[in-house]
């Protein structure tokens, strides 16, 4: 198995990417062969993301992730010109919010929490019709919920279904194999929060 083609790559607003995923990679004074090892992504790959050669699909940079033990959030671009300060921020303006777009399966997320690497994430789910989640069911620990702010949207849970439409909420627990998908023929929009058990 190609353990890098696990979806199709991602275009989103983090050009700084590959320095990001370097810079906490040597912070934790590890080789590209060991977070290779850790991630189950291939030294190659590893190389042409941290080169902004090629950028990774949305479960390979989870892989990532979890190798480097770091939230979600710690690959979200900083807004610019976004204000400073040296307390813990609290508050997260509509017009400062970091995105990634994962335009290959027509998924949009912005981050909501005002603190990086936290256990708790924040996320606006943007899903364009036909959107989805990726090829590979998600796994992580720790509880997810949400809420369906606009549109519809369905929750694959193992192998249970769940339909839901405008103002529905959920909750389940992370290690559980899931995915989702845009039901409708306009964009959907989810309120989706992460509690994680792991860092990350």
């Amino acid at each position: 198995m190609n353990m890098d083609n696990l979806d199709k790559p991602i275009t989103s607003a983090l050009d700084e990417l590959g320095d990001r995923i370097r810079a906490l990679r040597t912070e934790r004074g590890m080789t590209l062969q060991e977070l290779s090892q850790a991630s189950q992504v291939s030294v190659a790959m590893l190389s042409h993301i941290e080169l902004s050669r090629s950028a990774p699909s949305i479960k390979v940079l989870d892989r990532i992730r979890s190798a480097l033990n770091v939230s979600f959030s710690s690959f979200f671009d900083d807004v610019e010109d976004s204000p400073k300060s040296a307390s813990t921020p609290v508050v997260t303006r509509s017009d400062q919010r970091p995105i990634l777009r994962f335009d290959a399966t027509g998924l949009v997320k912005e981050l909501l929490s005002p603190s990086r690497g936290a256990r708790m994430e924040m996320m606006m789910l943007i899903l364009e019709p036909g959107g989805y989640s990726g090829v590979e069911p998600w796994r992580r620990i720790g509880e997810k919920c949400g809420i369906v702010l606009e549109g519809s949207f369905e929750l694959q849970l193992g192998s249970q279904i769940y339909s839901m439409s405008e103002n529905d909420a959920f909750q389940f627990d992370g290690a559980i194999p899931h995915s989702f998908r845009n039901t409708r023929d306009g964009q959907s929009k989810i309120m989706w929060i992460i509690l994680s058990e792991e860092h990350g």
